[in-house]
């Protein structure tokens, strides 16, 4: 709760800009609100939220797969759409995660790279809507399977090879 305060705090201090003591005090009184309030909403943090807590090394290389990933297929994307020649189709892909918040940010990280926009998840299925050069042959593989195999690292524990 106190450090939920300071951080809150903080981003007050660095919004305002001012160390006037009434902005300050304000600021104060407002993050401790939000802390109580949000405690009162949500009282049990998700035992799979403190994993994220737990391994930072492993959420580090998630988000640098998935910035390489980012890179990679917005270069591709881009180049699909000026050669002229995309295709957009709809797939149902097998997921291997298991955790709902594993899912959750696997559906969000896939629709956040380019030329990838992710559906639904049902069962254990991940609809995605991709775009392709037309009869050519894309990246969607190597998207969802990096960013899937170091989420089950993160949140299963497991050991996984570099993508």
């Amino acid at each position: 709760m106190l450090l939920g305060t300071a951080v809150l705090w903080l981003v007050w201090l660095a919004i305002t800009r001012t160390l006037s003591l009434l902005v300050m005090l304000a600021g104060l009184a407002c993050s401790l609100a939000v802390v109580l309030f949000w405690r009162k909403l949500m009282p049990e943090i998700p035992a799979s939220m403190s994993v994220l807590v737990r391994h930072p090394l492993r959420l580090i290389r998630f988000a640098w797969v998935l910035l390489v990933r980012f890179a990679h297929s917005t270069l591709r994307t881009s180049w699909i759409i000026l050669k002229g020649k995309e295709e957009g189709r709809i797939m149902a892909l097998p997921i291997r995660v298991t955790d709902p918040l594993a899912r959750f940010i696997l559906l969000n990280s896939i629709t956040l790279t380019p030329s990838t926009i992710s559906l639904l998840v049902e069962d254990d299925l991940l609809y995605i809507h991709w775009l392709q050069a037309s009869g050519g042959q894309g990246d969607w593989r190597e998207i969802k399977e990096s960013l899937e195999t170091r989420l089950q690292e993160l949140f299963e524990g497991g050991s996984s090879v570099d993508r």
